[in-house]
């Protein structure tokens, strides 16, 4: 369990009780009250006290074993954000139909600051080809398709900061160099369209298309992952193109409005 610095200011209800609910992550779905405590940084008492308080609202569960879990409550008031669930609901038939057709796993992502939110994915297969292939993961700009698409797009305060690095390698494909990764990024532009090939793990590749708005926008990416075995980007890429030109649109014509992501 750490403890405050001396001197440091105390920290709010609200800052509390947040870093309690940050506390859970994709690899960290099920806690006990002591995992709580050393992951929010915060005394058992206290950990106790906020971890009952959301149990009691329906923000947290607790199972028979006594650890605890992100509560249905908070997974319905998640799904209220208003800048992902219209937007999934939109390109969900055409990633099925993507995944129909081609056999890849289509997904829809969107920038949060210097990373990507998977908001929606879809396959057939037993299991994802990539390891954030689920609702909800979070994936590097630099080493997907659909990431190398926001990220080309991006404003240019935030392509610096993630070409300052570090850039994670993930594979001996992945691109760890600013200067090759902004040569990466203008081809992106010029081409519209980005392929990774390898780059995220060793057995998969990706072609990605921006979803823009009536201004030009983008503010998604629609996304085909397949085995990098037998990769045919360009038998791929019309039919990606024809997805994201559908949920463009959509995003056109709809009063649906994307929230302003990170700059």
């Amino acid at each position: 369990m750490t403890t405050p610095h001396p001197g440091a200011p105390e920290r709010s209800v609200v800052d509390r009780t947040l870093s309690v609910l940050g506390a859970f992550d994709r690899d960290n779905r099920t806690l006990t009250l002591s995992d709580i405590s050393r992951r929010s940084g915060l005394p058992v008492a206290t950990a106790h006290r906020i971890v009952n308080k959301l149990h009691g609202w329906g923000a947290l569960e607790r199972s028979n074993e006594g650890a605890y879990s992100i509560g249905l409550r908070l997974w319905e008031t998640g799904t209220l954000a208003p800048r992902c669930s219209p937007l999934v609901e939109a390109a969900q038939p055409h990633l099925m139909e993507l995944n129909d057709r081609t056999s890849a796993q289509a997904l829809l992502m969107i920038r949060d600051g210097v990373e990507g939110v998977c908001l929606s994915f879809v396959t057939k297969g037993p299991k994802p080809l990539a390891p954030w292939g689920d609702s909800g993961s979070r994936m590097p700009l630099h080493a997907t398709s659909a990431g190398l698409v926001l990220l080309a797009h991006a404003s240019e305060v935030v392509q610096n900061e993630v070409c300052a690095g570090p850039l994670h390698a993930y594979t001996p494909a992945t691109l760890t160099e600013g200067p090759a990764l902004r040569q990466a990024l203008a081809r992106v532009r010029r081409e519209g369209y980005a392929v990774a090939y390898r780059t995220l793990t060793p057995d998969c590749a990706g072609v990605a298309f921006p979803v823009s708005n009536t201004r030009g926008n983008v503010v998604a990416a629609v996304c085909a992952v397949a085995d990098a075995e037998g990769f045919r980007p360009a038998k791929l890429a019309p039919l990606v193109s024809a997805a994201a030109d559908a949920v463009s649109q959509y995003v056109r014509t709809s009063r649906w409005r994307m929230a302003r992501v990170g700059a």
